[in-house]
């Protein structure tokens, strides 16, 4: 077994922070009781951990300096009220009890506090680790659309059309056509945002008739956008619509192509 491997891979951060499953945990304990290289990485990493924590922690709420200076007061009063007869007095003097036990509440109270505030941090760190996880996986599903998309455009069977603007060379869009397949890719290139009540819409053109291929979203993020299918087309058109899409064009192309 690697020991030097198996410290640097998280698994003493994980048996330690409690994150760590059933079986985790028994092989953490097994290993760690065989090879003593990894109980004193647990050690130092626990030490560290408790280090870091006080150092960080906030000081206890006032509430228990109050709690502690009042048993102090109780203690006194009792020494006071009910001394012990002359004979039963000890020889050392009541004050070391009297600070002894106000050293232990305030050691019981600091305990909670510092309880309490481990886990609030604990459970931030958590968070954190949910966050993190969860943007990693956001990434690793664009990186994998990518990757597809790549794919796509590199195949043989795809034929490429660009869409120009009609009345605006600025404007334009890509149309991607698996002869194969039939189906239908649009990359968005240079397409401005639509009024509130329009939106885009996508066309092929066959024998001078429109196939209604789709609505489109200028607001999506993606590199291309699966529209409808179609089995033949001379040239793609994308015009404005009323939201919602019309079953059939209702104004010029904004952008048109043949292929």
């Amino acid at each position: 077994m690697n020991v030097k491997e198996y410290i640097s891979g998280g698994a003493i951060e994980s048996y330690v922070l409690g994150m760590s499953t059933e079986e985790e945990r028994r092989e953490f304990e097994s290993l760690a009781a065989t090879y003593p290289e990894i109980a004193k990485a647990r050690n130092a990493f626990e030490l560290a951990l408790e280090e870091q924590l006080l150092r960080d922690a906030p000081a206890p709420p006032a509430q228990i300096k109050a709690t502690v200076l009042s048993a102090v007061q109780t203690i006194n009063t009792d020494s006071i009220a009910n001394p012990l007869p002359a004979e039963e007095t000890p020889v050392r003097s009541m004050g070391i009890w009297k600070w002894m036990a106000a050293a232990s509440l305030l050691l019981m109270a600091g305990a909670a506090w510092w309880g309490f505030d481990s886990n609030k941090k604990y459970n931030h760190l958590q968070a954190q680790t949910d966050s993190l996880q969860q943007q990693l996986t956001t990434a690793t599903a664009q990186l994998n659309e990518m990757k597809a998309d790549a794919g796509l455009l590199q195949n043989p069977a795809v034929k490429m059309a660009a869409m120009k603007g009609t009345s605006n060379p600025d404007i334009f869009s890509t149309i991607y056509w698996d002869t194969a397949s039939k189906d239908v890719y649009l990359m968005l290139n240079n397409l401005p945002q639509p009024a509130g009540d329009k939106q885009y819409q996508l066309w092929a053109l066959l024998g001078g008739q429109p196939i209604d291929l789709g609505m489109i979203e200028v607001t999506q993020k993606r590199l291309l956008y699966r529209m409808k299918n179609v089995q033949n087309a001379e040239a793609f058109a994308i015009t404005l619509e009323p939201t919602g899409g019309s079953t059939a064009p209702t104004s010029t192309p904004i952008v048109l192509s043949k292929l």
